[in-house]
């Protein structure tokens, strides 16, 4: 009897993984060699990749004098990562099996009113729109090429984030402790809060403020070090900035290589956003950047 049982639970769990098998298509275990999927594309001639995704902002990034900018990001220079990353594994990717193009089997591969459309606009010719479906569990994802009918399975996923922040470079700062000389901020109030080392081998910020006290020298110490490591989360317009709640903080961080940065830091719900105002070898991102836009930084700097 207990032998019955081990068997009958052996059948169920291989029928069950069989099953689960079907989910999706899948490589087979020992494919034809895979052939090029998109042989018509000459990745140098990519001028700009547009990413629609049902219920996710528009992502636009352009090439521009030779370098990529997020046009849907107030033209926010992209991440060269992100960009090649992506580029790459278009041009590398093989066809593994044709896919069925049957309209009642497109929610299954992830081809329905909710998949993606990656679209790569090109030098004088047409865009080239690329509909992305499902991964699968080995390695590989379900695609479809403009007015194609059939899907395919290919070789390889396809890196495409979905948050824009994810194709920037979001380390405003990333300055290491010991190299910060000085950070000073002026409160709506007209507080004003100097916090300083005299040499790079001082271990410790001291502060200095005036009138009246806003925080000890440990607090002083931990906001420094949150200058030194901001994190942009969200970009927006300067007309956006001008609408938060006045007056903001204004500030000014010095460091012992000669980098600077000054701005204004306003308010909004729970959000903390800054206008830069001065640039000096620091946040390289943004040294060509015609006007720096407005950047929301992490929540907790102010709290």
């Amino acid at each position: 009897m207990r032998g019955t049982s081990l068997i009958g639970l052996s059948l169920a769990s291989a029928l069950f993984i069989g099953a689960l098998a079907y989910t999706l298509p899948q490589p087979a275990g020992e494919p034809a060699p895979a052939a090029p999927w998109l042989t018509q594309l000459k990745v140098g001639t990519v001028t700009a990749i547009v990413i629609a995704t049902p219920g996710q902002p528009l992502i636009r990034a352009e090439r521009r004098d030779g370098r990529w900018v997020l046009a849907s990001w107030q033209d926010f220079p992209a991440a060269p990562g992100a960009i090649v990353n992506l580029l790459r594994a278009i041009n590398d990717a093989r066809q593994v099996e044709a896919q069925s193009s049957l309209a009642e089997h497109q929610a299954l591969l992830g081809l329905d009113d909710q998949a993606s459309l990656l679209t790569l606009e090109r030098q004088e010719q047409a865009p080239l729109e690329l509909w992305l479906g499902k991964q699968v569990r080995q390695g590989g994802q379900i695609v479809r090429t403009g007015d194609d009918p059939t899907p395919w399975l290919l070789d390889r996923n396809l890196p495409l984030p979905q948050n824009p922040a994810d194709w920037i470079d979001r380390h405003l700062t990333n300055i290491p402790f010991e190299q910060i000389r000085r950070l000073s901020l002026t409160y709506p109030n007209g507080a004003r809060v100097k916090i300083y080392r005299d040499t790079i081998d001082q271990p410790h910020l001291k502060v200095s403020q005036h009138p009246v006290k806003v925080m000890d020298e440990a607090a002083a110490n931990d906001l420094a070090r949150i200058f030194g490591q901001l994190t942009i989360e969200e970009v927006a317009a300067v007309t956006d900035f001008e609408q938060m709640k006045k007056p903001g903080l204004s500030f000014e961080l010095l460091t012992f290589s000669g980098g600077k940065l000054t701005g204004q830091i306003r308010q909004r719900d729970d959000q903390y956003w800054i206008r830069l105002k001065t640039l000096k070898e620091l946040a390289p991102q943004l040294v060509d950047h015609p006007s720096p836009p407005v950047l929301r930084i992490e929540a907790r700097l102010l709290r």
